[in-house]
């Protein structure tokens, strides 16, 4: 699924493929597949085995992404958890699943670090500096010049409320949108759905890695943040809450 995603990363180069419109993060194609391979390399030399799961809380289908995308490449199955899930619901799901590892952002590790203390979670990984917790640039940099573990297609790739998604489902959902959705390597595309623990996101953002567009990363944005982001950064795909129903819409 990572090949498939990001097979063409160093032919797209410096291109924008992320944008953290809230953060001001940006990850261009060469710099994530550097970044997804080398932090894969790392979880598995700080323990993670094939088919182990690993919780993913944060507020920002950026980050998201990284996150996942990194777990799949190791082998592991990446699990969302809604950014505005309790404590004691987040625990049951990761223990549920038997997550080992969380990743997160130094705005919710405090919240992470609870849930790890009532589960199995036993390292949490925060993208940015936070007591406590792995750094992902150093999980990246213990992964540097690691050759990373092929992931088989037929394994569990993603997991969520509904049930485990082997490499080839999760694929089959992406194609899906794909035939819905028109949506070509020239688009910026802002996301602006919640991260609800579901896969509407992920499978957005896959097919946006897939066909080599930039996605900008913007929860809750207002209406005038929008106005603004399509003057300013030359966004023409939108994926929006209207009325509770996620909709993608040309602007």
């Amino acid at each position: 699924m990572s090949d498939a995603l990001l097979g063409r990363a160093a032919e797209h180069g410096d291109r924008p493929a992320l944008v953290d419109l809230t953060g001001g993060e940006v990850h261009s194609y060469r710099r994530l597949g550097r970044s997804v391979g080398c932090a894969a390399a790392g979880l598995v030399r700080r323990g993670m085995r094939s088919g182990q799961v690993c919780g993913v809380y944060v507020h920002s289908a950026s980050a998201q992404a990284v996150a996942m995308l990194a777990v799949i490449a190791a082998g592991g199955v990446a699990l969302p958890v809604s950014a505005s899930s309790g404590v004691t619901a987040m625990a049951a799901l990761l223990t549920h699943h038997d997550a080992r590892s969380l990743f997160t952002t130094p705005d919710l590790v405090e919240a992470a670090a609870e849930v790890a203390g009532c589960s199995r979670v036993r390292q949490v990984i925060s993208f940015g500096p936070a007591p406590g917790a792995v750094d992902f640039a150093d999980l990246v940099a213990l992964g540097e010049g690691t050759p990373r573990r092929p992931a088989p297609a037929g394994d569990a790739a993603v997991a969520t409320g509904g049930g485990v998604l082997t490499h080839a489902e999760f694929l089959a959902g992406v194609h899906t949108l794909d035939r819905t959705v028109d949506l070509v390597a020239d688009d910026v595309v802002l996301v602006a759905w919640p991260l609800d623990g579901g896969c509407d996101v992920p499978v957005l953002v896959s097919l946006a890695l897939m066909r080599g567009a930039t996605v900008i990363a913007a929860p809750g944005i207002t209406r005038q943040g929008l106005r603004r982001a399509v003057a300013e950064l030359g966004v023409t795909l939108a994926a929006l809450v209207d009325e509770d129903r996620k909709v993608v819409t040309r602007v």
